[in-house]
C-alpha cells in the first residue's frame, strides 16, 4: 500500500467559503459580512491506496503514515498550541485542561439533552496532540498558537467560531466561517480540524500565505510518505487526478521511479484527448468513398444509355401497330 500526504495552499473568500467534505461536514450558516474578507487556507490530508487509480483509497490525515501531531509540530515547531473544543465528551476531556465548563446541550428542539463539556487545553508535544485527535474521529475542534494567556476576547472569539453548530446529525456543522477573522484578530493562525471521507483533515487559516511546502515535503520524505500537492483542498478533490498530475511532473533522473504503481487503466481518464486528424488524413480516408461514388455514377449512366436504346427499339414496333 502507498501512503501519501496531500496538501493545498489556496485563497479563502469568506463571502463564498465553499463546501467541506460532501456528506460529512458543512459550514454553520454564515452571518453577513460588512465588507469582503480574503484569507489564506492551507489544507492537509492523507490517503492510503494500492495504485494510481486510488479506487481503494482510505482518505484522511491518519492514513498518510504521519500523525496529526507530527504535522502540526512541523508547521509550528517551537510553538505551544491552545486546543479548544465546544461539545466535548464529559469523560474524555483533558485532565489538565486550562478551563472546563460543563453544560446541557438541547437537541431536537429540547426533546433530548446531552451533557457536554467546553474546554481549552495547552499542548506542547506531538504525543499530546495525537491523544486529543484520537483515531478516525477527533475530540478537539482546533488549535491556535499559545501566547501564555487565555484572554476573554480570545475565549469569546473561539465560542463565536464553534458555539452555534451541531454534531449529532450528518453532515456535522461545527464552524462559523465568518468568525474566523474574529479569531485571527487575537492570534496569527487558526487550525480547524475538518473531516475527510474516513478521517480528519487539518486546515490552517491565516491572513498571509502560510509557507509550509518545504516543511511538509521534508516530513513526508523522512517518513517514506509521498507528498502530493493539490490545486484544491484534498477533501474536495480526486486523488487519481492529483497523482496523474504529479506523475507528469516527476523527474525520474533525480527522484527515481515514480513510487505509485500503475493501475488497470493504462491511460488514465485525465490524459489528453486523441489528436485531431489532419486534413491529408481526412482526404485519404474520404478518397475510397469518392471512387465508389464515381463508379456508381458510371453505372447509373450505363443504365440510362440502356434505357434509351430500349426506347429506340420499341419505337418501330409502335409505328407498325399504328399502321
Amino acid at each position: 500500500m502507498v501512503k501519501a500526504l496531500g496538501y493545498a495552499s489556496v485563497s479563502f473568500d469568506l463571502s463564498r467559503p465553499g463546501r467541506l467534505c460532501r456528506g460529512r461536514e458543512r459550514w454553520v450558516a454564515a452571518m453577513e459580512l460588512e465588507e469582503p474578507v480574503q484569507l489564506h487556507r492551507l489544507v492537509i490530508s492523507g490517503a492510503e491506496f494500492t495504485d494510481d487509480t486510488a479506487r481503494d483509497a482510505q482518505r484522511g490525515l491518519t492514513f498518510s503514515g504521519l500523525t496529526p501531531g507530527q504535522v502540526l509540530k512541523a508547521l509550528f515547531p517551537d510553538q505551544p498550541l491552545l486546543a479548544f473544543c465546544e461539545e466535548g465528551r464529559p469523560f474524555s476531556s483533558p485532565e489538565d485542561a486550562l478551563s472546563r465548563e460543563d453544560y446541557d446541550q438541547q437537541r431536537n428542539g429540547g426533546r433530548r439533552v446531552d451533557w457536554c463539556v467546553r474546554w481549552r487545553a495547552v499542548v506542547n508535544t506531538a504525543e499530546e496532540i495525537d491523544a486529543l485527535m484520537g483515531g478516525a474521529t477527533s475530540s478537539v475542534d482546533g488549535f491556535v498558537p499559545w501566547n501564555g494567556e487565555l484572554t476573554d476576547d480570545l475565549d469569546r472569539a473561539l465560542f463565536t467560531l464553534t458555539g452555534h453548530g451541531q454534531t449529532v446529525r450528518t453532515p456535522v456543522a461545527r464552524f462559523q466561517p465568518t468568525a474566523i477573522p474574529v479569531v485571527l484578530e487575537q492570534v496569527d493562525a487558526l487550525v480547524c480540524v475538518h473531516l475527510d471521507k474516513h478521517g480528519p483533515v487539518i486546515a490552517v487559516y491565516s491572513h498571509a500565505p502560510y509557507e509550509a511546502q518545504d516543511a511538509l515535503e521534508n516530513l513526508a520524505k523522512d517518513n517514506e510518505t509521498l507528498a502530493v500537492p493539490f490545486a484544491i483542498p484534498p477533501m474536495l478533490a480526486r486523488w487519481d487526478r492529483a497523482l496523474y498530475d504529479l506523475r507528469a511532473r516527476w523527474n525520474e533522473d533525480e527522484l527515481g521511479a515514480f513510487p505509485v504503481p500503475v493501475g488497470e487503466e493504462v491511460q488514465p481518464r485525465w490524459s489528453n484527448p486523441a489528436p485531431e486528424k489532419s486534413q491529408e488524413t481526412e482526404a485519404q480516408e474520404a478518397a475510397p468513398e469518392t471512387e465508389e461514388t464515381a463508379e456508381e455514377a458510371q453505372e447509373a449512366a450505363s443504365e440510362t444509355e440502356e434505357t434509351a436504346e430500349e426506347a429506340q427499339e420499341a419505337a418501330p414496333e409502335t409505328e407498325e401497330t399504328s399502321a
